[in-house]
């Protein structure tokens, strides 16, 4: 593994957010009527058709940039599917070729709008053993909260999706 060369963050948000609870409670109440990207839509239809039909459990790596999570987790529960999502192609092309799928286990990396993509999910019935959430979500002043997937409308799919 190549060491992080990631920006340091910085934020002026110290304790949790004052409107946290205000903001989850209204996601939580409301429907979420975003519509779905066709880009989405065609990324996850392509994806499901290899969730339904392997037997095994099903672990998602959500914000997975370049893939390395992902590859790592495959590796780390070999008879699992595990599918990296990303928004960025830039990212996702960077994922090092050194990862091969007989060696690391089985896993997908699918360039797709999270906020789509766990709705889709969650229609689709998928039931994941396991969902990660490496990358903290690059939005860390207070006026950004909703940016942040615990403020944002999809938080209430994210729960609904489950798993440990």
């Amino acid at each position: 593994m190549a060491d992080a060369n990631s920006r340091s963050i910085t934020t002026n948000q110290t304790e949790l957010h004052e409107k946290l609870d205000e903001i989850v409670q209204k996601h939580l109440n409301s429907e979420f009527k975003k519509p779905i990207a066709a880009h989405t839509l065609k990324a996850f239809n392509e994806v499901n058709e290899k969730v339904q039909a392997f037997a095994g459990p099903i672990i998602l790596d959500s914000c997975c940039g370049v893939g390395e999570s992902t590859a790592n987790l495959a590796k780390r529960h070999p008879d699992a599917l595990v599918i990296g999502i990303d928004k960025s192609s830039h990212r996702l092309d960077k994922h090092d070729v050194e990862y091969k799928q007989n060696e690391h286990g089985q896993y997908i990396l699918v360039q797709a709008d999270l906020n789509d993509f766990w709705r889709l999910a969650y229609e689709a019935k998928w039931q994941p053993t396991h969902h990660y959430l490496f990358y903290p979500n690059p939005w860390p002043k207070s006026k950004h909260i909703q940016r942040r997937w615990h403020g944002a409308a999809v938080f209430p799919f994210i729960v609904k999706l489950g798993a440990a």
